[in-house]
């Protein structure tokens, strides 16, 4: 049986203010696994409770932060896209704490030495405690917080996209992949904050895959919905917006894929601290790095169930392409996993390069590749 728990840390019983908390940190070595918010909020921007103009301003890795503005004024740097980056790696190494992670400074840490809002961002002991995710039932849909944050120009199919990259990235994390129902369709509650008292109206879902509810009116105004309206009122209104059932068949296309990709090896699920600490490596990291891109390279010789002796995966959130050199993987017969080869996302297929001289590796915008190694 595999038991999980939200694990937060607030209220009247915070910090263990009246009995010793079920929380995040006090369940660490317990085998009980807690959602964690540190990939999520770098991934999406912001947090939970933004309010005002928050939504807007605090971009995230997925959605434009520092590379792709959308004109709200935040003044993000690329200094801040790349703690993203370092934040969203602990996601990815399963926040193990004593997992040693190259940060965008050039400092050799453990991720229980980053911190997280005065937390440690690594908490656990093993993979099998913590929970990755993106969306969930409370809070926007990651559509919706998409909504606020993509320039307002960017193009549907490109929206679909974005929902893919934050798809691709928990795809690819150690620990526990948790989706929310409807992250395939583009899912939104007509960008409602909290719908859990707003009926199947904000709630329902469209399996005939031509709708995702966008513009299904405006959310109510009561607590968590109301600083908001002058915000969500315009971008309801947009036509642009909302997507066709073009964008909703390939984003569940596109998320079979991932789920497969993750599927055909045990690389994706470790089952211990050591074997991430032994097993994954990170490419591109440090001062020099391309900040767009999240590289990473997992070692299958004689692990059961890896099914490829190595294994590379990258995100390219970027608009454009890009290219990176690693040395330590020229001279291999890097093929792209097969599920590239008839898979929703046609771009790894004809986009992607590999050239084994020098170890280049061109990596389309907005895409997520994995390369093997058989």
């Amino acid at each position: 049986m595999q038991l999980i728990g939200e694990g937060w840390n607030f209220g009247e019983v915070a910090n263990g203010a009246r009995f010793v908390q079920a929380s995040q940190l006090s369940l660490n070595g317990s085998g009980i696994a807690t959602f964690s918010d540190r990939a999520r909020d770098h991934v999406r921007g912001g947090g939970p409770f933004d309010g005002g103009d928050s939504p807007v301003r605090n971009q995230g890795y997925i959605n434009g932060l520092w590379y792709d503005d959308n004109g709200s004024g935040a003044g993000k740097s690329k200094n801040d896209l790349m703690w993203s980056a370092d934040l969203i790696k602990v996601g990815t190494a399963g926040s193990i704490r004593d997992y040693t992670l190259t940060t965008h400074w050039d400092a050799s840490l453990r991720l229980e030495q980053l911190d997280y809002n005065g937390q440690p961002a690594g908490y656990v002991s093993s993979p099998a405690e913590v929970v990755n995710y993106v969306e969930n039932h409370d809070n926007q849909t990651l559509f919706d917080i998409n909504a606020y944050k993509l320039p307002l120009a960017t193009s549907k199919e490109d929206r679909a996209r974005v929902q893919m990259l934050g798809a691709a990235i928990n795809a690819f994390s150690q620990g526990i992949a948790y989706y929310h129902a409807g992250i395939d369709t583009l899912r939104s509650k007509s960008m409602d904050r909290n719908s859990y008292n707003s009926g199947d109206w904000f709630n329902r879902l469209d399996w005939s895959y031509q709708d995702n509810f966008f513009a299904t009116g405006v959310p109510p105004p009561q607590a968590d919905n109301g600083d908001n309206w002058f915000l969500i009122k315009p971008r309801l209104a947009n036509p642009a917006i909302k997507p066709t059932g073009t964008e909703i068949g390939w984003t569940r296309d596109a998320f079979r894929d991932l789920l497969a990709i993750r599927a055909s090896s045990t690389l994706f699920r470790l089952r211990s601290a050591d074997d991430v600490k032994a097993r994954l490596s990170f490419r591109n990291t440090g001062s020099a790095q391309v900040p767009t891109v999240l590289a990473a390279h997992l070692d299958g010789n004689g692990y059961p169930g890896a099914n490829f002796r190595e294994l590379l995966y990258f995100v390219n959130v970027d608009k454009l392409p890009q290219t990176l050199t690693l040395d330590a993987d020229k001279g291999k017969a890097w093929a792209l996993h097969p599920v590239h080869a008839t898979g929703a996302d046609r771009r790894p297929a004809n986009d992607a390069r590999y050239e084994p001289a020098t170890g280049s590796f061109v990596i389309p915008p907005r895409s997520a590749v994995v390369y093997v190694v058989n």
